[in-house]
């Protein structure tokens, strides 16, 4: 019997219908179940279960939380570039060059296949009504950051609105979305800005700019406390939801309801033309303990190919983030999701052709206490929380934190 691990209020019934196929495919040969974990105990559960050598014979892994990489350096996942060479079936080639750069960066070997992935935190949602009602243009793909925020202001100014409204809600807190935002303004977290990085920019003239105009506007009342999100939306306590993911436009939809028309589509671009984003990708690894690697490898390959990227895109709840493949993200089926307009889904399809990349710190020191993320949190919520202002000086206090960190040996 094999054993898959996944993020079980992610990963629901998409991911089964997965399991079911493989099972299915191979009857009588291999049986695979499907362990899941709540998305924020993942880690602590697969790596109690490695640690008590008692671990299934694929796990997940997000690059953009280190795992990935972590699993790799720790030999917890095994290099499957010989599968990949001997196998008629599956190509590395599958997935676009961005995602295979990606792949190799431990030792230039592969150590797991994309089971969804996007470049995060590209999208805008709005209440259609809303807009409607107060006579505003709907955003188009060539709105600027600047256009959002005097929609913003219109929005404020059409109504009386009660104390939790506010026009814009955002995205907040993570390394990945601190990136998102930073690059809005054409800056870099890390440097360099793809790949693993080593010197800390959020002392940089961008980075600045960026948690000035987020305070500036949440300051103004115009953005939401950090805490708004989908629920808030489809509450109709925003107007607008952006640099957001595509993948949650299933949690908006079941979260709005027949409350009102919405849609989405590609973030407004920031000073310079350039919208943000992170390539973001979730692999499956097959796990160094797992007593039938060959038959593992035939798992691996059925939870990461088209089929099963279009199933977990098509689920009804949960994350509806697509395998990063382009025969998934520009499918006949996403296409055609009656549950969404079509112009949203052909701006989801293009954003498997997004150039933003992927950076993390190149001594994998993220997630850990006191590590990057917990820098992060310490002075950007205070910035969203209107508790410190992003001065020069402050941002430079953030930077040095950050470098600290960042100087480390690597784990």
């Amino acid at each position: 019997e094999l054993r898959a691990h996944a993020r079980a209020d992610s990963e629901i019934d998409g991911y089964a219908k997965n399991i079911e196929a493989f099972n299915k495919k191979f009857e009588g040969k291999f049986k695979a179940v499907y362990e899941g974990f709540p998305g924020g105990e993942l880690y602590v559960k697969q790596e109690t279960l490695m640690a008590g050598g008692t671990i299934g014979d694929i796990h997940y892994a997000h690059q953009s939380q280190i795992k990935y990489q972590e699993y790799a350096k720790k030999n917890l996942a095994v290099a499957i570039d010989s599968y990949l060479a001997k196998d008629s079936e599956t190509k590395l080639t599958d997935w676009p060059q961005r995602a295979q750069d990606a792949l190799k960066v431990i030792d230039g070997k592969v150590f797991g296949l994309p089971v969804r992935g996007q470049v995060a935190w590209m999208f805008i949602y709005w209440n259609r009504d809303m807009l409607k009602k107060a006579g505003i243009a709907e955003p188009t793909p060539d709105w600027t950051l600047e256009q959002m925020i005097e929609a913003a202001k219109k929005v404020k100014q059409s109504a009386s609105w009660p104390e939790e409204f506010y026009p814009c809600g955002y995205s907040w807190g993570g390394f990945e979305q601190l990136v998102g935002n930073v690059r809005r303004f054409n800056g870099e977290v890390l440097d360099p800005g793809n790949g693993p990085g080593k010197k800390a920019m959020m002392d940089s003239a961008p980075a600045v700019q960026m948690a000035k105009w987020f305070y500036d506007n949440i300051k103004a009342k115009l953005f939401s406390p950090r805490t708004y999100g989908a629920k808030e939306f489809g509450e109709g306590k925003l107007a607008f939801y952006f640099g957001r993911l595509a993948g949650e436009r299933g949690a908006v939809n079941n979260a709005a309801g027949k409350n009102f028309e919405w849609t989405f589509d590609i973030s407004p671009k920031g000073p310079t033309g350039r919208r943000g984003g992170f390539l973001s990708i979730d692999t499956q690894q097959i796990n160094a303990a797992s007593k039938n690697k060959d038959a593992a490898w035939e798992l691996l390959k059925a939870l990461t190919s088209k089929d099963a990227g279009v199933n977990l895109a098509l689920q009804p709840a949960g994350s509806l983030t697509p395998g990063f493949r382009k025969d998934v993200y520009c499918s006949d089926q996403l296409l055609n999701d009656a549950r969404f307009p079509k112009t949203a889904m052909k701006a989801n399809c293009d954003n498997i052709d997004q150039p933003e990349g992927f950076t993390y710190p190149g001594n994998l020191r993220l997630t850990q206490p006191g590590a990057v993320q917990d820098i992060i949190n310490k002075y950007m919520n205070d910035i969203a929380d209107l508790k410190a202002e992003p001065t020069p000086a402050y941002m430079k206090q953030m930077n040095e934190e950050l470098q600290k960190i960042l100087d480390e040996p690597s784990i």
